[in-house]
């Protein structure tokens, strides 16, 4: 199987960040744990968890390291339950305009799956319930790869394209409320009045993946999403498509004690302008005048979201 994605960062800086397993748990949606138990120049042993289908597994591969040709190739010496073997090789290639990222995966599956993974019982099982965990995180995970890289690449960038805002408010009720309706992202079409429908692409009660349905001025428009939950304090996003007019949206919920009872409840934004975007939709207006739109629209919809929220936990006082 073979999986690609390109990436505006560099060549060297996308290798590095494959080479660093101990951020993938906070950069890769699927992995839960991962460590390197030995390391040299040319080879790492490492130890990974992650989610496959729903299914917490671990292995532990060994991984051989070609700095010079931007190569990563590694054997699963330990693999996870439905496995024989696994080989993976991730190919780093420069391009005009960043880099070309590629992930090969090559398996197969043992001839006695009974009782191994529930739902599993034959190798043909085995084989699609690879097949298909495999394509879902290879493409997650060359997303993540993608949206950090760019992000740190654009994390310098401020001025008329870029800006950071957030809003606030306070609401008399438990954190638990507060952050379980900011959490609990099916019930939104009945809580939020600019809210459509939500479909759920994935959450496994700390990630998510979700399309969001919202009101904009008489139509609708689609917001995909991928969040990580941290109970009951946090809840960090950023949407992989953002609106035309944008190049990037990252945001945090903070739920909060406040200081004076209750909870406060913060709601920031990172974005970045595409110009292109803002010509199409809006014609020839100012940067500036772009981003205070944007600005405004956001706020408008956070503030929309805590006032709901803020009325659905007081009314149960």
């Amino acid at each position: 199987m073979r999986h690609e994605i390109e990436v505006s960062a560099g060549v060297d800086q996308a290798y590095a960040l494959c080479l660093r397993v101990e951020r993938w748990p906070g950069i890769f949606p699927p992995c839960k744990a991962a460590k390197v138990i030995e390391q040299n120049d040319r080879s790492q042993l490492i130890e990974i968890s992650a989610l496959v289908n729903g299914h917490l597994m671990s292995w532990r591969s060994r991984r051989e390291l070609d700095p010079e040709a931007r190569v990563i190739t590694s054997e699963v010496v330990r693999p996870p339950p439905l496995l024989d073997r696994m080989e993976v090789a991730w190919r780093f290639f420069q391009t005009r305009t960043g880099t070309l990222v590629v992930l090969e995966h090559r398996f197969s599956v043992k001839e006695d799956v009974r009782g191994l993974v529930a739902g599993v019982s034959t190798p043909a099982e085995a084989r699609a319930f690879m097949e298909r965990s495999t394509d879902e995180n290879s493409k997650r995970e060359l997303l993540a790869i993608k949206l950090a890289l760019e992000a740190s690449a654009h994390a310098g960038r401020r001025g008329e394209l870029s800006g950071e805002f957030e809003e606030e408010m306070t609401i008399a009720g438990p954190a638990e409320s507060v952050y379980g309706l900011l959490e609990r992202v099916r019930e939104w079409p009945a809580l939020l009045p600019h809210c459509r429908a939500v479909e759920v692409r994935y959450d496994d009660g700390q990630d998510q993946e979700f399309v969001m349905t919202v009101d904009v001025r008489g139509r609708d428009e689609h917001l995909r999403s991928i969040r990580r939950c941290t109970p009951t304090s946090r809840i960090t996003y950023f949407q992989p498509e953002p609106p035309p007019v944008l190049r990037r949206h990252s945001g945090e919920w903070l739920v909060e004690p406040s200081p004076g009872g209750g909870v406060r409840v913060v709601s920031r934004h990172g974005v970045e302008l595409r110009p292109e975007g803002v010509k199409q939709v809006w014609g020839d207006i100012t940067a500036r005048e772009a981003l205070e739109r944007v600005t405004r629209a956001i706020n408008e919809n956070s503030r929309s979201t805590m006032l709901a929220i803020k009325a659905r936990v007081e009314s149960r006082k």
